[in-house]
């Protein structure tokens, strides 16, 4: 009986987590190496709509947050800041995509040249009137 209970609430917890990764349009864990730099493009939905854009980390920093607008070729930066943190690194950005034709691209700087950093990376759509 105690197994069953067990297998039960193991199921119910990742079948409720999985539900929450669902409310994301896009949701990545990414690795930037000591001293290196990433970028992450994130192709948006072909409509109007304002996102969020969050970035967390609890790795050690120095890290650099950037975000980008893309329009064809054209790069285009939107909000950009440094986080001198020790294990708690948040970002937050609004990508406002007025048209619904443009893209978005996330670059990460980790500054640290001993320890490499893991990045959530989260960008949901805003409810309308945001």
């Amino acid at each position: 009986m105690k197994l069953l209970f067990v297998v039960l609430a193991l199921f119910l917890s990742f079948s409720s987590h999985a539900d929450e990764k669902q409310d994301y349009l896009y949701y990545r864990d990414v690795n930037v190496a000591p001293y290196q730099n990433l970028r992450e493009f994130f192709d948006m939905p072909d409509r109007s709509g304002h996102y969020q854009v969050t970035l967390v980390s609890d790795s050690i920093g120095p890290l650099t947050f950037d975000v980008r607008r893309v329009e064809g070729e054209k790069e285009t930066h939107l909000q950009k800041t440094r986080s001198y943190a020790i294990g708690d690194h948040e970002f937050h950005a609004v990508f406002k995509n007025m048209m619904g034709n443009d893209d978005l691209i996330v670059e990460i700087a980790n500054s640290n040249p001993v320890f490499g950093a893991k990045v959530s990376v989260i960008v949901v759509e805003l409810p309308d009137g945001s």
